[in-house]
């Protein structure tokens, strides 16, 4: 068999072509790609996060490159600010986890949705239920959550999932990023 050079330079030339230009175009568009991905704004259900608030404002901060902050809004009725939607990514089991966190002024959080994960199906993917997101409403928003495998005795506990230990634990820890954020940036309407 006689292997012909000519176009097998050429071919490999027009992969590496398509390659760098594939690679040119993604990161040109990488912002764009990453805030299509992760949920926007019509995504949210304003109404079940935030009852008090009828809109939402995304919030012009400077958020930490190597932060799991994606984005933060103001939740507004009418002119009135009434808390914050903050969204997370973290880690899960099998998937990174995006969250989006309504803490009221209050420093109270009055709910979180899962917008995307992709953890076990009948075991991880349970976090994405209203059985497990429930379970952070009033939960308060002034200090760090902690996961619990039996009933909560206080404020600051969240219940676990039987059997998917690391995707509840990776939802806590989003939502201690929001807290954190919330805490240091925000508390007080600043």
């Amino acid at each position: 068999m006689k292997v012909d050079f000519k176009w097998t330079a050429i071919l490999i030339g027009l992969i590496v072509v398509c390659s760098v230009a594939t690679g040119a175009v993604h990161g040109t568009l990488e912002d764009t790609i990453a805030q299509n991905d992760f949920g926007t704004e019509e995504e949210i259900d304003i109404t079940e996060l935030l009852p008090e608030a009828s809109s939402l404002k995304k919030l012009d901060m400077d958020i930490p490159e190597d932060s799991d902050i994606q984005s933060i809004q103001g939740a507004y009725d009418g002119d009135e600010l009434k808390g914050y939607i903050i969204k997370t990514d973290s880690e899960g089991a099998y998937s990174t986890i995006s969250i989006a966190i309504a803490i009221t002024n209050e420093g109270e959080i009055s709910g979180i949705e899962i917008l995307s994960q992709n953890e076990t199906e009948g075991l991880g993917d349970e976090i994405a239920d209203d059985e497990f997101t429930s379970r952070f409403k009033s939960k308060t928003a002034k200090t760090p959550l902690t996961l619990v495998d039996d009933e909560t005795s206080a404020k600051d506990e969240v219940q676990g999932l039987s059997g998917a230990t690391i995707s509840a634990q990776a939802v806590v820890d989003g939502v201690n990023t929001a807290i954190e954020f919330f805490n240091t940036q925000l508390e007080g309407g600043n």
